[in-house]
C-alpha cells in the first residue's frame, strides 16, 4: 500500500488537539479526554492503525461508518467501555450480511474522531483516511455523504449495558431523529455503526485526507506554530481578549448562547460568538468577522488548549481562531445544510477571507 501510514502512541496528543480544535466547540461537550485512555489502551494492546486512502484497499472493500451519538458530558457519569463501536459494528454486519475490511469516520470533531482509531485498532482493521464533515457538526445528517446523495442506514447503535438499536427503512436524517428520542432510554449515549459503504461512495462522499490533516494541525497545535497554521491552512487570529459574559440556554437539545470577549488590547471594542453547540458566529460592531461552515475556535491563550463551548467561561483570556471550511461545504448545496440560516440566524455567508478579522 504506497500512501499507507500509522497512527501510534506517540500520535495521540496532537490527534487530540486537533479534534478539539476541528470541532468548533463541540465535539463531546468536555472533549477528548474520556476517551484518550481507552485509545492509548487499544494501541498499545493491539498495535499501530494503518492509515489508508481509499484506492489503496482492494477493489470491492467496504469500510463502516463509526462515531458515537448523544451527550459526551454523560459520558463522564456512564464512561465509554470500549467495545461498544466493535459491537455496534458486528450489529451493521450481521443485519446487512456484509463483512467490512475497513473503519471510517463520520465526522472530524472531538470524540467523532477518535472512535474510529479505537475501533480499527480492537479490530485490526484500516482506517480509511477520511471523514464526512471536515469540522464539528450539529447533527448526523450534516455531512458532504448527505451532499452527494448517499444515504447510511441501515445503523446500528450500542449502549454500554448491551442495549442495543437497528435502525433500517429510514433516511439519515430520520434515523438521526429516532436514535436521539431513543437516547434516555440507552443511558445518555451510545456507539454507532453506518452502512458499509464502498471505496467510489467515500471518494464520492466523504473529504478524502482528513486524519491526515489532523495530525499535521495537531502537531502545529503542540508547538504553537500559528504561521504554520496560516500557511497550510489559512488559520488566523481573529480576535484576543477576556470573556465577560456567557448567558446560556439549551435549543432543544443542545447547548446554546453567546460569548462576549472584550479585547485585550482595546477595552471599547469586543466580539461576540453566538454558539449551538458549536461556535457558529463571531460579529464585532454589528459586522460579521466569521460564520459557519467555516471553523471558529477558541482557544485558552496560557494553555492553548481548545475550550469547548460546554467549558467557556467568565474570566478566561482567549485567542479565537478562524480556519475556512473545505470549499464542498461553500457550495450552494453546503450552505443551505450548514451556513448560517442552517442554524436560524437572519444573514448570508461571509468567507473568512472576506473579512476583517
Amino acid at each position: 500500500m504506497v500512501g499507507m501510514w500509522q497512527i501510534t502512541l506517540d500520535d495521540v496528543p496532537a490527534l487530540s488537539k486537533a479534534a478539539m480544535l476541528l470541532g468548533t466547540g463541540g465535539g463531546g461537550g468536555t472533549g477528548t479526554e474520556l476517551v484518550e485512555p481507552i485509545l492509548r489502551r487499544a494501541l498499545r494492546e493491539h498495535g499501530p492503525v494503518e492509515v489508508v486512502k481509499p484506492a489503496e484497499l482492494p477493489p470491492g472493500s467496504l469500510a463502516v461508518p463509526v462515531g458515537f451519538v448523544g451527550s459526551g458530558t454523560v459520558m463522564h457519569e456512564k464512561p465509554y467501555e470500549g467495545s461498544e463501536i466493535a459491537r455496534a459494528i458486528r450489529g451493521v454486519e450481521g443485519h446487512t450480511g456484509v463483512t467490512v475490511q475497513a473503519v471510517v469516520g463520520v465526522a472530524m470533531t472531538g470524540i467523532m474522531a477518535v472512535i474510529p482509531v479505537i475501533a480499527a485498532a480492537q479490530l485490526g482493521l484500516p482506517l480509511v483516511d477520511a471523514d464526512g464533515t471536515g469540522r464539528g457538526v450539529t447533527k448526523l445528517s450534516q455531512t458532504t455523504l448527505t451532499l452527494a446523495g448517499i444515504d447510511l442506514t441501515p445503523a446500528a447503535f450500542t449502549a454500554d449495558k448491551g442495549s442495543n438499536l437497528l435502525v433500517d427503512g429510514v433516511n439519515s436524517a430520520d434515523a438521526e431523529s429516532v436514535i436521539r428520542l431513543s437516547m434516555p432510554a440507552m443511558g445518555g449515549w451510545a456507539g454507532m455503526a453506518w452502512r458499509p459503504l464502498r471505496m467510489d461512495e467515500i471518494d464520492r462522499g466523504m473529504l478524502v485526507g482528513t486524519y491526515s490533516m489532523a495530525l499535521d494541525m495537531g502537531r502545529m497545535l503542540e508547538e504553537r506554530d500559528r504561521e504554520g497554521l496560516a500557511a497550510r491552512y489559512g488559520a488566523r487570529t481573529l480576535f484576543e481578549g477576556k470573556v465577560v459574559e456567557v448567558p446560556r440556554r439549551h435549543l432543544g437539545q443542545f447547548p446554546a448562547g453567546t460569548v462576549v470577549v472584550e479585547h485585550s488590547g482595546q477595552p471599547d471594542r469586543a466580539l461576540r460568538i453566538e454558539m449551538q453547540n458549536e461556535y457558529l458566529v463571531a460579529i464585532e460592531d454589528g459586522g460579521i468577522v466569521a460564520c459557519v461552515p467555516d471553523l471558529i475556535c477558541v482557544l485558552e491563550q496560557e494553555s492553548g488548549t481548545c475550550l469547548t463551548a460546554e467549558r467557556v467561561r467568565y474570566g478566561l483570556w482567549v485567542e479565537v481562531l478562524g480556519i475556512p471550511c473545505h470549499p464542498q461545504w461553500r457550495s450552494a448545496a453546503g450552505l443551505e445544510l450548514l451556513g448560517p440560516r442552517a442554524f436560524g440566524y437572519d444573514m448570508d455567508y461571509v468567507p473568512l477571507e472576506g473579512t476583517a478579522g
